[in-house]
């Protein structure tokens, strides 16, 4: 703790240091020669701008919610701007105009500064995910108009006037008006950024919380004050108004850090310390770095068992591990709360054990009820779709009892075993979607060439092709083979040649019959929406049904 805390101190007294340096730079330029002076105003600026780039990286290591640190960000980057600017005006540049604008440019960070100030505190206490409402654009309106005002002092000397009977613009000038719309909007941003921050401050019996920030706030209004006036005595101890503008900016932003106005990574070695939490961190080598105190001391053995798998200490902790960039994390669990769940598992368990044999006979029986229920309900479906057939086939049966003639009987025997085909694969169509879902393309195949070489008996010549891709629906499988069997049925004592198609169009699912019939051909349009029929000169009929892609037909 005590090492952390020297590290912590460290740092403002190597910044304490680096603004000491760069002000003796500044008394020994006061005094030098020429090229003296022009050395150490170059080494100051070096100085500040190192000193605030590694503050700005601090930023980043330290600031927890991501729109406060880009925040944070910008104005370290403008504060490097604004050395920078300052140092090729007094070292680089020589034209009086060039001077000016780079004089007026000073204003991009001034405004913009206390303006960003403003987006941090209305950032503050948000999730990461936390964007600033889009009113919030609404600000930017009045900084970017003051400071366009200022670059075109030029054209109007609102902010600056100049003597008119000056030939050149120089140091003899007076502020107007516009400059003190500046200045006000500076300390307004700067007053409501800090105001927000108390607002939102949540911690309790710290007077320093209130303090602290005012502090370089105070200073750098009294500093203003009295550079607006022209204080003699001013410029040889501070006449750099960016250096100290940007010190006071920083040192206000980072006591709101220190304080804890603007959350940040500091403080969690004592919180860690402090919490009931079992845990401890180590280096790589397992020595214990920081820990918990309620952490129980650990062998290194044990540490790097741990680091393998969960190891169990006792009956009730349980030691895990996980890996940091440099080191590991470890902590224990209580897990007796477990363990006692665990026996009475156990306890359950012998229970259990006793009645499973009666929970999976009743299991097997209530699967076995399921299966019969679902043959039921498909012998249910089988009937159904298929009661013209049987009937047909009874009627037919009759028929060929009382047939005299063995050219009859062998006709209707013929057409016993086309019906009772078309019955056959029809039953077969239906379980097999019945247990798959679904009818493969090769199922569909083979009741179709059955029924073809049935026709063949009975006389009737039957050809059969097929382009389609399975698993398919029943319900489009019902439209291919449904056709098929209804007109070939219909039309059984007329038809001498049948030609089948299908497969896939254009389109989507197309059947195509080419059928050669000596009578008229009886077409189920009812059962098939849109089926088209066309019949040529030679007596050959055409049918030819189609369904979308996607679609199951009517």
């Amino acid at each position: 703790m005590r090492k952390l805390n020297l590290k912590k101190y460290s740092v403002f007294l190597y910044a304490a240091l680096a603004v000491i340096t760069a002000a003796l730079l500044r008394q020994i330029a006061f005094w030098a020669e020429d090229s003296l002076d022009w050395v150490c105003s170059f080494l100051r600026s070096v100085i500040y701008i190192g000193l605030f780039t590694a503050w700005g990286v601090s930023i980043r290591n330290r600031i927890i919610q991501p729109q406060v640190r880009r925040y944070l960000t910008a104005v370290s980057t403008l504060m490097v701007f604004w050395v920078t600017v300052r140092t090729i005006r007094y070292m680089f540049a020589e034209d009086p105009g060039i001077l000016r604008y780079l004089w007026y440019m000073y204003y991009l960070p001034m405004l913009f500064i206390p303006f960003l100030a403003v987006l941090v505190a209305l950032s503050l206490g948000k999730p990461e995910r936390f964007r600033l409402p889009k009113w919030t654009s609404l600000l930017y309106i009045p900084t970017a108009a003051l400071l366009l005002l200022v670059l075109s002092n030029d054209l109007h000397q609102l902010v600056f006037a100049f003597p008119p009977d000056a030939s050149v613009w120089g140091d003899d000038y007076h502020y107007a008006a516009g400059y003190f719309l500046v200045i006000g909007w500076l300390i307004l941003c700067a007053l409501t950024a800090l105001g927000i921050m108390v607002y939102k401050c949540r911690i309790p019996h710290s007077r320093k919380v209130f303090v602290m920030p005012f502090v370089p706030v105070v200073l750098a209004l009294l500093y203003g004050v009295l550079y607006i006036l022209r204080v003699p005595w001013l410029k040889p101890i501070a006449g750099d108004m960016t250096v100290v503008f940007c010190l006071l900016f920083a040192a206000a932003l980072e006591s709101c850090i220190q304080c804890g106005l603007i959350q940040s990574n500091m403080g969690y070695d004592k919180m860690f310390a402090a919490s009931s939490f079992k845990g401890a961190i180590t280096d790589p080598e397992f020595n214990l770095r920081s820990a918990s105190g309620s952490f129980s001391a650990l062998s290194k053995q044990t540490m790097e068992r741990s680091a393998r798998g969960p190891v169990k200490l006792d009956r009730n902790t349980l030691l895990k591990c996980s890996r940091l960039k440099k080191g590991y994390v470890f902590w224990q669990e209580d897990i007796s709360e477990l363990a006692a769940v665990q026996e009475e598992l156990e306890l359950t368990q012998e229970e259990l054990r006793d009645t499973g044999d009666i929970l999976k006979a009743e299991n097997e029986q209530r699967a076995h009820w399921l299966q019969i229920t679902e043959e039921n309900r498909l012998y249910g479906l089988i009937e159904k779709q298929t009661a013209p057939q049987i009937a047909r086939l009874r009627e037919l049966t009759e028929q060929l009892r009382q047939a005299g003639e063995l050219t009859t009987a062998r006709r209707l025997l013929s057409k016993l075993v086309v019906i009772g085909t078309f019955v056959k694969r029809r039953s077969n169509l239906i379980f097999a979607a019945g247990q798959k879902g679904s009818v493969g393309e090769r199922e569909l195949r083979l009741c179709l060439l059955e029924a073809a070489s049935s026709l063949k008996l009975y006389g009737i010549e039957c050809g059969i092709s097929l382009d389609l891709e399975g698993p398919l629906p029943l319900e489009r499988v019902n439209r291919v083979f449904g056709l098929f069997e209804m007109v070939v049925e219909e039309n059984l004592d007329g038809i001498t040649s049948v030609l089948f198609f299908a497969g896939q169009g254009t389109k989507g699912l197309e059947v195509r019959m080419s059928i050669s019939c000596g009578t008229e051909l009886t077409v189920p349009r009812d059962c098939f929406p849109g089926l088209r029929t066309e019949r040529d000169e030679d007596g050959i009929w055409y049918l030819l049904l189609s369904e979308p892609k996607g679609g199951t037909g009517g």
